[in-house]
C-alpha cells in the first residue's frame, strides 16, 4: 500500500470519528448510558422525571462554570464534570422543554458580565483579582431562581437542590400555609386602647411563623372550625389541645383531599402551661388557659399510630445541662439520633425538645412510616408529674427501656378516613374569647428560668452515664457560637434554604374529589344518616402527614437567643427542620420523592473500620485514667485559695497541705504519663494495620496480575503444543 492510499484511509478514519462523536455528543443520537454505581448516582429519580416530564412552560438553565485550569481549581472542575453530567439528564428527560446553556464566565468577557447579571457570586482567585464563577440560574418567563455557588459538600442534595429550583419557578402563585393553635403564634392584632385596658403588651409573632411570611401567603386556621378552605395546600397543627371533634374532621378531609400535615403534639407542653389569663371582668372576658397536653386521638388512632397523652420521655444519653445539672426531659438530639437518609432532616445538626412524648407504629395497609427523630436507647417514659418534678429535683426511679424511643416521623402513602360515619355532631361553641392575646409578662431571658416549676436537674440521676465521652458530648451538643439569622435562615450546607428574595411558588390545589354517600337501605329512616360530602380515603396514593412528639421545640425561646446587637440567632436547628419540611412539601410529592443523591467520593471505610476497632480496645482504659485525672485536678483546685487588696490570688499552704499538693501533683503527672504510653501504643497497633493493608495493595495485587498472567501464558502453549 503507498502513502496516498495510507493518508486516504487515515483521513476517511478521522472523517468517520468525527461525524460518529457528534451524532453521540452533540446530537445524543444512539447515547445510551449504563449506570452501574452501587446507589445509581447518575440516575434520575422518579420525582425527578415526574416534574420534568410535567413542564408546560420553557425553562433555561445557565450553567456558569469557568474552564480555565490556570484559574479554577482541579476539585472543582472535577464537580462541575459531575452537575453537567446530572444537568445533560435533566435536559434529555424534559422532552425538549429544558434547554441547558453552559457558559464559561473568564475574566473580562462578556460572559462574565452575564454572570453578574445573573447574580452568579465570583470569587477572587489571584493578586490581579481575576475571578472565578460556579453557580446556574434556572429561569422559565419573568420567574428566575439563582445558585450563586454550588459546593462539593452539597453533592448528595445536588439533584434535589435543581429539582426545586425547577419547581419554584414554575409555580403559578404562591402557596397558602394554614396555622392551627390555641397557642398566640401569630399574635392576633388588639387596639392601643384595648392593650392599656388590658396593662399588657402584645407578644410579637413568633419568629418561626415570621420567618415562613417572608415565602409563603400564611393564614391562620380557627381551631373551632369544621372546615379546611380549599385553597390551603400545607397545615401546620401547633399544640391541637382539647381540639373539638368537628375540627378533627376537618384535618381527616384536608389531608384525605391531599392536603399536606405537619402536626406537633405534645404531652406537657411548658408553653402552654405558661400560657393563661385572669381575664378582665370589665370587658367581660373571663379567665382562660390552655391544656398544657394535646392529641389528635382519633386521626392517629386512624393512621396506626400510638401515643401516650400522659407519658414524657427522659433520656440520660441526650439530657440537656440545666442551670443545677442536666435535665432529663430536655433533650439535645445529636446527628446519631437523626435520620441522615432523609432530605428534610439530613442537614441538622441537633434538634431540641423539651418534654416530648413518643410514638409507636402498628403497620396500616397503605401507609408508609418513616422515622425520622428518635431518642437513646437509655430513656424510660415517666409520667407528667414525675416529669414536673425532674426540673427541681433528681430522677433517682430510673431505669433504662433499652431501647429508642419515636419521637419524630413522616407517614405516607394512601389514607383511610377516622370517621368513616361522617361529620361528628357539631357542639355547642365555647362563650368568650378562644384565647387570650399574649403571655402574662413574657419570658425573661429568654425561656429558661421562665419555666413552671423551677429549673433543676441532677447531676447524679440513676441510669446517667459517667464516663463516656461521647455521650457527655451529645449532652452538650448545642451550637456554642449561634448562628445569625439573616435573609436566608438556614447554614450553607442545608439545600432546602427559605430565601425572602426569591418567591415561593404554590402548587395547583387538588381538583375536588367524588364524594361518599352510603346508600340507602330499609329501615335506615329511623337512624341519623351520614352526611353527604365526605371522603372515606384519600384520593390518590401521594398523601403525605409529618408528627413530632412535642410543641415546645418552635418557641423562640428554645430556637433563638439574642446576641449583643439584639438580633436573633439560631441555637438548634429547630427551626431549619419546620422550613424544611415545608419547602419539600411546597414542591409537591414529586420533590418529596426526589431521593438523596449519593456522593461519587468513596471513603476507606474498611480503613476507618480498623482504627475504630483498635480504638474501642484502648478507650476504657483511657476513659478510666481521665476520670482519676479529672478526680486529681479538681482536688488540686479545691485547696484555699486567698485574694488580697490588689486583686492578686494566692495559695497559702501549711506543711501537711503541701505534702498533700506534692503527692497530687505526683499523681498527675504519673496519669498523664501512663496516658501518653497508652495513646502511643493504640497508635502503634493503628500504623501496624495500615502498613500490612499497604503491603497488600502495593505486593499481592502485582502479584495476583503476575500469577494470573503466567497461568494464561501456560495454558496458551499447552494448547499450542497439543496441535
Amino acid at each position: 500500500m503507498n502513502k496516498k492510499s495510507i493518508l486516504t484511509t487515515l483521513l476517511i478514519a478521522t472523517a468517520i470519528l468525527l461525524v460518529v462523536n457528534y451524532l453521540v455528543g452533540g446530537l445524543g443520537f444512539a447515547n445510551l448510558r449504563f449506570d452501574l454505581t452501587e446507589k445509581k448516582l447518575y440516575t434520575l429519580s422518579e420525582g425527578t422525571k415526574h416534574i420534568l416530564a410535567g413542564l408546560d412552560k420553557p425553562v433555561t438553565i445557565r450553567f456558569y462554570a469557568t474552564r480555565d485550569s490556570r484559574l479554577m481549581p482541579q476539585w472543582v472542575q472535577g464537580y462541575a464534570t459531575t452537575v453537567e453530567d446530572l444537568l445533560l439528564e435533566f435536559e434529555k428527560a424534559s422532552n425538549g422543554k429544558l434547554t441547558l446553556e453552559r457558559v464559561d464566565p473568564r475574566p473580562d468577557s462578556e460572559s462574565e458580565d452575564k454572570a453578574r447579571a445573573d447574580d452568579i457570586a465570583g470569587h477572587v482567585v489571584n493578586a490581579e483579582e481575576d475571578k472565578v464563577y460556579f453557580g446556574l440560574a434556572v429561569q422559565s418567563l419573568d420567574k428566575k431562581e439563582v445558585i450563586p455557588v454550588l459546593s462539593p459538600n452539597e453533592e448528595s442534595g445536588l439533584e434535589y437542590i435543581l429539582a426545586r429550583a425547577i419547581a419554584k419557578v414554575t409555580k403559578p402563585k404562591k402557596s397558602v400555609i394554614g396555622v392551627m393553635t390555641p397557642l398566640p403564634i401569630a399574635s392576633p392584632a388588639m387596639s392601643q386602647q384595648m392593650m392599656m385596658m388590658m396593662q399588657k403588651q402584645q407578644q410579637p409573632p413568633w419568629a418561626i411563623f415570621t420567618q415562613l411570611r417572608m415565602d409563603y401567603d400564611v393564614r391562620e386556621v380557627a381551631v373551632t372550625t369544621d372546615k379546611i378552605d380549599a385553597d390551603i395546600n400545607i397545615l401546620i397543627v401547633v399544640h391541637p389541645a382539647d381540639l373539638p371533634p368537628q375540627a378533627e374532621f376537618a384535618i381527616d378531609q384536608f389531608v384525605l383531599r391531599g392536603g399536606k400535615l405537619v402536626a406537633f403534639v405534645d404531652p406537657q407542653c411548658a408553653v402552654a402551661q405558661n400560657y393563661s389569663s385572669q381575664g378582665n371582668p370589665m370587658m367581660g372576658q373571663p379567665p382562660s388557659s390552655t391544656s398544657p397536653s394535646s392529641s389528635l386521638k382519633d386521626l392517629l388512632k386512624a393512621w396506626g399510630i400510638g401515643y401516650d397523652i400522659g407519658q414524657v420521655v427522659a433520656d440520660m444519653t441526650l439530657r440537656t445541662p440545666w442551670q443545677r445539672g442536666a435535665l432529663p426531659t430536655f433533650l439535645t438530639i445529636s446527628r446519631d439520633y437523626i435520620n441522615q437518609n432523609e432530605q428534610v432532616t439530613a442537614p441538622l445538626e441537633v434538634v431540641q425538645m423539651f418534654s416530648p412524648g413518643a410514638f409507636s407504629i402498628e403497620k396500616k395497609e397503605g401507609i408508609n412510616a418513616t422515622i425520622l427523630l428518635e431518642s437513646s436507647e437509655n430513656q424510660m417514659l415517666i409520667d407528667s408529674a414525675t416529669a414536673e418534678r425532674s426540673r427541681r429535683e433528681p430522677l433517682n426511679n430510673f431505669q433504662s427501656a433499652g431501647h429508642k424511643r419515636i419521637l419524630g416521623l413522616r407517614l405516607s402513602g394512601h389514607f383511610k378516613s377516622a370517621f368513616p360515619d361522617g361529620p361528628p355532631k357539631v357542639a355547642e361553641p365555647p362563650k368568650g374569647p378562644a384565647h387570650p392575646g399574649g403571655f402574662p409578662g413574657g419570658f425573661p431571658g429568654g425561656f429558661p428560668g421562665g419555666l413552671p416549676g423551677g429549673t433543676g436537674g441532677a447531676q447524679d440521676d440513676v441510669g446517667a452515664p459517667k464516663t463516656s465521652e461521647k455521650i457527655e458530648a451529645q449532652a452538650t451538643a448545642a451550637p456554642a457560637e449561634p448562628v445569625t439569622i439573616t435573609t436566608d435562615p438556614l447554614p450553607v450546607s442545608v439545600p432546602a434554604e427559605a430565601t425572602a428574595t426569591a418567591p415561593v411558588m404554590a402548587t395547583k390545589p387538588a381538583d375536588p374529589a367524588p364524594v361518599a354517600v352510603s346508600p340507602a337501605k330499609p329501615g335506615d329512616d329511623k337512624k341519623e344518616a351520614p352526611k353527604p360530602g365526605f371522603l372515606k380515603e384519600s384520593i390518590n396514593n401521594q398523601g403525605v402527614v409529618y408528627l413530632f412528639a412535642d410543641a415546645d421545640m418552635l418557641f423562640d425561646g428554645f430556637c433563638f437567643q439574642q446576641d449583643q446587637m439584639g438580633r436573633l440567632a439560631l441555637v438548634n436547628h429547630n427551626v431549619p427542620l419546620l422550613l424544611n419540611i415545608v419547602e419539600q412539601l411546597n414542591g409537591g410529592a414529586d420533590l418529596i420523592n426526589v431521593r438523596s443523591r449519593g456522593s461519587t467520593k468513596r471513603g476507606f471505610t474498611k480503613l476507618q473500620e480498623i482504627r475504630d476497632a483498635v480504638e474501642k480496645d484502648y478507650r476504657p482504659k483511657i476513659e478510666q485514667l481521665d476520670h482519676k485525672l479529672n478526680e486529681t485536678v479538681q482536688k488540686i483546685s479545691s485547696l484555699k485559695v486567698t485574694t488580697d487588696k490588689r486583686g492578686n490570688q494566692s495559695i497559702i499552704l501549711g506543711p501537711k497541705e503541701k505534702k498533700d499538693l506534692d503527692d497530687l501533683m505526683a499523681t498527675q503527672a504519673s496519669i498523664n504519663k501512663e496516658l501518653r504510653n497508652i495513646k502511643k501504643e493504640q497508635n502503634k497497633g493503628k500504623d501496624y494495620l495500615e502498613t500490612w493493608i499497604i503491603a497488600l495493595n502495593l505486593i499481592a495485587v502485582p502479584l495476583l496480575v503476575i500469577a494470573f498472567g503466567v497461568t494464561l501464558a501456560l495454558r496458551r502453549r499447552s494448547l499450542q503444543a497439543a496441535r
